[in-house]
C-alpha cells in the first residue's frame, strides 16, 4: 500500500513536467534517443530517492536538476570521446519547430530563424545552454533554475548574461539579426526569482 502511494504521488507531481523535462534534454543534448533516456533515468532516480512524507518543496527544480545533471555528464563523456561533438541539424531544426505557434506567417518566418536559434543555442558550452534553456525557454525564475543547477541565483545572472552576449554574436555571425526581445530586455520581477 505504501509503494503505490509513492507511486501514485510522484506521478501526479512528475507526470505534469515530462513535457518540459524532454524538451530540456533534448535541447541540451540535441539527440531525442538520448533525451528520452535521461528523461526515464532521471525519473527513475527521483522516483528511488522519492519519499512522499519528506517530498521535495520545490519538486519541479529538484526533478530538472537530476536530469540536466545527466544531461550534461553525457556532454562531458561526449567531448571526452571526441574533441568535437556534432549536433545533430535534424533534430536541431525540430526542436526549434516544436517552439513556434503554429500560425501559418509566423511558421513561414521561423523556420529560418529556429534553425539559426537551434544551432546558435546548440553551440553554446553545456553551463550556459543549460541556464539559458532553463530560464528563457522553460521560464524557470532565476531561483528555480539555480536549485535545478545546483548553483547561486547570482551564477544564474552571470551565466544567462553570457548566454545572451553569446548567441547574440553567434546569430550575428549567421547574418541574422534575430535577438528578440524577451532575450534582449531584462526579465520581469516575477520570474527573476527572489533569492
Amino acid at each position: 500500500m505504501r509503494e503505490a502511494h509513492k507511486r501514485e504521488r510522484f506521478e501526479e507531481l512528475a507526470r505534469p513536467q515530462l513535457g518540459a523535462l524532454f524538451r530540456t534534454a533534448l535541447r541540451l543534448v540535441g539527440q531525442r534517443a538520448v533525451a528520452e533516456e535521461i528523461v526515464q533515468d532521471a525519473c527513475l532516480r527521483a522516483f528511488a530517492s522519492f519519499n512522499p512524507a519528506e517530498e521535495p518543496t520545490a519538486f519541479r527544480p529538484w526533478l530538472f536538476r537530476i536530469a540536466v545533471n545527466l544531461a550534461l555528464d553525457h556532454l562531458r563523456r561526449m567531448r571526452r570521446e571526441a574533441s568535437r561533438t556534432e549536433f545533430d541539424a535534424a533534430t536541431g531544426s525540430a526542436v526549434a519547430d516544436a517552439t513556434l505557434t503554429g500560425h501559418p506567417h509566423v511558421q513561414a518566418e521561423g523556420q529560418d530563424i529556429g534553425r539559426a536559434l537551434a544551432a546558435a543555442l546548440a553551440g553554446l558550452s553545456p553551463d550556459l545552454r543549460a541556464v539559458t534553456v532553463l530560464v528563457l525557454v522553460e521560464e524557470m525564475s532565476y531561483a528555480e533554475a539555480a536549485v535545478a543547477l545546483s548553483i547561486t541565483v547570482d551564477l544564474v545572472r552571470s551565466r544567462l548574461s553570457r548566454a545572451r552576449d553569446e548567441l547574440r554574436r553567434r546569430l550575428a555571425a549567421h547574418g541574422a539579426d534575430l535577438v528578440s526581445e524577451a532575450m534582449a530586455a531584462p526579465m520581469p520581477a516575477t520570474r527573476r526569482g527572489a533569492s
